[in-house]
């Protein structure tokens, strides 16, 4: 009886998510506005809306059925999938956007100082430069290059006033920069102010507008940009909802933020330590305009190229056969239900890995795009290094989802990119996992047990070292993020709109902020190498103790079977 109340509960869930479903998609139960929908809406709803109303809203008594609803979902899907299969891959950006196809920019040969505003500009051409500045370029005595590099800035001054630009907001010219190349989706090392003259500005868009299948299994419009320095910038326009939006925004912060204390860090520095934040530009409310490029690959599609495509239903094969092997085994007892479910997907789990998942499909990839033993051992150390910076990041925010298709590397430079890095919240804070990052089967055989000893271990102590050596700097900037992150979190959840709703909100979930805070940096304490007061006392023991003992129980932890096993 409970099990039967239990399929009716979800029966009936179901049945109101199709309802809005209808609502949504094809305006169900409510008035048809025609201003507000577009012609490929309109195709869209003419196509597909009786055809949903007679297979979900109307018959109830096949509905009931839930394997019925199962097999009308997968003929949807089918059906839906073969539509956008149609669609073409490339297509004509003047058919698409008539304006961007008309748009050409010729970028001037802009002196340092040329986009400063008006007042700071004017004092440089005029007098010495100040010693507060902290460009180079303006501290250095007065010399004929910098009396030139001062004409051209007066000079661009003066075509910004004749163009009505007034030149006090700065910009002495009308160009359009790449996107991305403001901090924090943009590092360098001297960790100074950005210099707009140098940027790469916007010369024109391709003229081919390309569909193609992100990591995440979406199919998005992907637009080519040519910049001023004669490279290509490739940009996905991607649909979310605005609580990723901003998780990416943090995401890359918080790269940002690793980057400078590994550039602080002598360790760090040594072993050429560096992260690359993911650039992410919020182009509205509700859209995201992501880098992108060719050289992008994620796990899921490294698999597809080596195993062809039926990778895509190991998840539905497992899920099968774990199903049908709690059937064979009928009642379980109560208390010994975890365990016979833990049994089940362990031994299914060990089926796919021994008859239908090559253990190193990785290194197959790599090898055919990397023939060079020399240059794919720097590609695995690279990889490696960055594995290493990416795997803390997972464990310390507890962020969870790393499925393949969300595990993206460059593989020209080893470089690993953290895409939809999103943390897991329980109530407002993080929860801890089995698995506390990605270390599958192909990755480990990929980067070895030597660079995962030499490399991997030392790496992930040290960047954590570097972080934890930074706590009290760190820590107001970890609550502005962690406070930002769950702010949006719970809005997402709820309907607090208005300024003073926020601020009642904020108030009852500061102490959680805090929580999440020290969580944090407990975990970047834990994984630093362990301080030894008497080393002496110490090297005579048996079996003393590593001082990354903590690093090595979570490698342990991510390459266990049964709790690989285990994962959603």
């Amino acid at each position: 009886a409970h099990k039967t109340s239990n399929r009716d509960s979800h029966m009936e869930a179901c049945r109101k998510t199709l309802a809005m479903l209808g609502m949504k998609f094809f305006n169900f139960n409510r008035e048809r506005t025609n201003s507000s929908s577009t012609r490929k809406a309109a195709r869209f709803q003419a196509k597909y809306a009786s055809l949903f109303k007679s297979d979900f809203l109307e018959d109830n008594s096949q509905g009931a059925n839930g394997d019925n609803l199962v097999d009308k979902l997968q003929k949807w899907k089918t059906m839906l999938e073969f539509g956008i299969s149609r669609v073409p891959d490339k297509s004509n950006l003047q058919e698409v956007s008539p304006s961007l196809s008309w748009f050409s920019s010729q970028a001037p040969d802009l002196w340092a100082g040329a986009c400063e505003s008006k007042s700071l500009t004017a004092s440089n051409a005029q007098h010495d430069a100040p010693a507060s500045l902290d460009n180079a370029l303006f501290k250095a005595k007065r010399s004929s290059a910098l009396a030139a590099a001062k004409t051209n800035s007066h000079a661009v001054l003066v075509a910004a006033n004749s163009e009505g630009l007034g030149g006090y907001t700065g910009g002495g010219a009308a160009t359009v920069e790449i996107p991305g190349q403001y901090a924090p989706t943009s590092s360098s090392v001297i960790d100074s102010r950005p210099f707009p003259e140098l940027h790469v500005k916007l010369v024109k868009f391709h003229q081919t507008l390309e569909l193609t299948r992100t990591s995440t299994k979406q199919h998005v419009h992907r637009i080519t940009m040519i910049g001023s320095d004669g490279k290509k910038y490739r940009f996905l326009l991607q649909l979310a909802i605005q609580y990723w939006i901003r998780t990416d925004e943090r995401s890359a912060q918080v790269q940002y933020v690793m980057g400078k204390a590994l550039r602080r860090d002598i360790r760090a520095s040594r072993r050429f330590l560096t992260t690359r934040p993911t650039v992410v530009i919020p182009v509205a409310q509700r859209m995201r305009m992501s880098a992108n490029e060719t050289s992008h690959q994620s796990l899921d599609s490294v698999f597809r190229s080596v195993q062809g495509p039926k990778t895509n239903v190991l998840t539905s094969y497992f899920q099968e056969k774990v199903t049908s092997r709690l059937n064979e085994l009928g009642e379980v007892q109560e208390g010994k239900a975890n365990q016979t479910m833990r049994d089940a997907k362990l031994m299914v789990y060990q089926d796919i890995c021994d008859n239908l998942v090559l253990p190193n499909i990785l290194s197959k990839y790599m090898t055919e795009m990397i023939p060079s033993a020399e240059r794919l051992f720097q590609f695995r150390h690279v990889f490696t290094s960055q594995l290493a910076a990416n795997s803390l990041l997972q464990y310390a925010f507890a962020v969870v989802e790393r499925t393949p298709n969300r595990f993206v590397f460059c593989n020209s430079t080893g470089k690993i990119l953290s895409q939809d890095f999103r943390s897991q919240y329980n109530h407002g804070l993080l929860e801890k996992h089995d698995v506390p990052f990605r270390m599958t089967r192909n990755i480990s055989e990929f980067i070895g047990p030597f660079l995962l000893e030499g490399v991997f271990v030392p790496s992930f102590s040290i960047i954590s070292s570097a972080m934890h050596s930074k706590r009290s700097i760190l820590e107001p900037i970890l609550h502005l993020l962690l406070r930002d992150d769950v702010m949006s979190w719970y809005i997402s959840k709820s309907s607090a709109k208005n300024d003073q709703k926020m601020q009642d909100v904020e108030r009852q979930l500061s102490d959680r902020v805090w929580k999440n805070v020290r969580f944090v940096q407990d975990r970047l304490e834990e994984c630093s190498p362990r301080d030894v007061a008497d080393a002496s006392s110490e090297a005579v023991k048996l079996n003393p103790d590593p001082i990354d003992m903590k690093v090595r129980s979570l490698v342990d932890a991510a390459t266990s079977v049964e709790k690989l096993s285990m994962m959603p």
